[in-house]
């Protein structure tokens, strides 16, 4: 029989051994430094760290400032000088057609103007998302989005994809409706650019009656488009698509297959397959099925 001495000195199974004491002080430990060193310390180094790479980038594409939003302001010129060839760039004819205010003022003034567009539609989007949040870290938050390197890249040369993220938003930020798709149908009519083409897949499965203004919108819009400029431009235009090469094509198709198979059906995979064994055999025989038919149709690559 056990002394009671001995009893008293043996471990008991609810007694945490040494082990067990030092992993839970550890864990602590950990989640007292994740704490001190989340929220407003993170925004505020992230912010920062923006600024200085996105100065940096800045002052390196000073020279090419305002690159797009020239473009499109030469478009619209070559349009209103009663030009109806095609400008040759890859958004739809129609946009030469609404970039027209940018010929009734000097070209730096285009130049700020798009930029001023692009920061107060981020600065929206930012205090939509971050409404709740105190002051301070918002403002950090606004700074870390417009330092942002890929945001000064766009800024700087005038793009239009935070006009065109703007429309995302509203599809994927807000209820299934259709005037909610419609904004999206008028920058898929004037840029149809093949990374939005998942983002329609996506609203097949989740925003039916969206997707359905958007499809009415481009339809729309497309369709004024060629009144108004003719379909020789709009021909032209496709063929400078194509243009890009059978490697466009197919990336449009591996976006397209691979949000289905995530979205819909794993059976949409295949598809992804079958793209990239047509690219690896046209590799060796030059021959693709896709610019074949695309010929055929009058559509020639370059």
């Amino acid at each position: 029989m056990s002394s009671l001495g001995e009893l008293a000195s043996s471990p008991t199974p609810f007694q945490p051994t040494q082990e067990v004491t030092a992993i839970v002080s550890t864990r602590d430990r950990l989640a007292a430094l994740l704490e001190r060193w989340s929220g407003r310390p993170t925004l505020f180094a992230v912010a920062v760290m923006n600024v200085i790479t996105g100065l940096g980038l800045g002052a390196t594409l000073a020279p090419m400032a305002g690159w797009d939003s020239g473009l499109y302001r030469r478009c619209a010129l070559l349009l209103a000088e009663g030009r109806t060839d095609f400008c040759g760039f890859l958004y739809s004819p129609l946009t030469a057609l609404v970039a027209r205010p940018l010929t009734w003022v000097s070209p730096t003034t285009a130049i700020v103007a798009m930029t001023l567009i692009g920061v107060a539609i981020l600065l929206a989007g930012v205090m939509l998302e971050t409404r709740g949040q105190a002051a301070v870290d918002r403002v950090l938050v606004a700074v870390a989005a417009l330092t942002f390197a890929p945001v000064v890249y766009e800024l700087l040369l005038g793009q239009t994809t935070l006009l065109i993220a703007a429309t995302v938003y509203l599809v994927t930020r807000r209820s299934d409706g259709f005037r909610n798709g419609i904004p999206f149908g008028i920058a898929l009519a004037l840029a149809p650019k093949p990374l939005l083409f998942p983002i329609l897949v996506w609203m097949l499965v989740w925003r039916r009656r969206a997707l359905m203004g958007t499809v009415v919108a481009t339809l729309t819009l497309t369709v004024v488009g060629i009144a108004l400029l003719g379909l020789d431009q709009y021909r032209d235009w496709l063929m400078v698509l194509t243009g890009a090469g059978r490697e466009s094509v197919a990336g449009s198709f591996v976006l397209a297959s691979v949000a289905l198979g995530v979205w819909v059906n794993p059976w949409f995979f295949a598809f992804t397959a079958f793209v990239g064994l047509n690219l690896l055999q046209s590799a060796f025989s030059h021959w693709c099925p896709m610019m074949w038919l695309l010929g055929k149709a009058g559509l020639k690559s370059g």
